[in-house]
């Protein structure tokens, strides 16, 4: 439990130093040109898995505000559903904090602290039902062709014995307008 609260407050500390770095940039434009909103841009990612034993819903709508061409950062929500039959029902919630770096104009590297609540629901009497909160922390890499960003991230919080994912790598499709 105390590696645990340790382990959070330097994935705080990450996210705030990555968020400062993404401040600190200069614009491109002075600020008398530019609105607010103008620089603001949202999308972010839907998922659904549908077999004959397995259902997975999740949404991710973020929001982000470009400083310059090559740095930008943001908010997120997340939820989602997974059920299989016979097993478990799951519920998340949750929100994000992102920094996106464009060294060029197709790739993009980020930085997501993401911290969501899980409810497993075990159809096995026998098997007691769990609530927990998560921390992930996922560096990622991304080809981007105009609004869409196909990649692939790494969550360097990672414990096989306690996360919720099967794999500290993921893929993901990102899209903002």
């Amino acid at each position: 439990m105390k590696n645990s609260k340790l382990l959070q407050k330097r994935t705080l500390l990450i996210a705030i130093f990555f968020c400062v770095l993404s401040f600190g940039q200069k614009q491109d434009l002075p600020e008398s040109e530019v609105e607010f909103w103008d620089r603001v841009q949202f999308g972010g990612g839907a998922g659904l898995a549908i077999g004959s034993e397995f259902t997975s819903i999740s949404v991710s709508p973020q929001a982000a505000y470009s400083f310059n061409q090559y740095f930008a950062a943001g908010v997120g929500l997340n939820a989602g559903y997974i059920r299989e039959r016979n097993l478990f029902k799951a519920q998340n919630y949750g929100m994000s904090l992102l920094g996106l770096f464009s060294p060029t104009s197709v790739v993009q590297i980020s930085a997501e602290l993401n911290q969501t609540y899980y409810t497993y629901t075990y159809e096995d009497v026998l098997q007691p039902d769990e609530q927990f909160w998560d921390t992930a922390l996922f560096l990622g890499v991304g080809y981007t062709n105009g609004n869409v960003t196909l990649g692939v991230r790494y969550d360097v919080l990672f414990d096989r014995d306690r996360s919720p994912n099967g794999s500290p790598l993921m893929p993901f499709v990102r899209v903002f307008f």
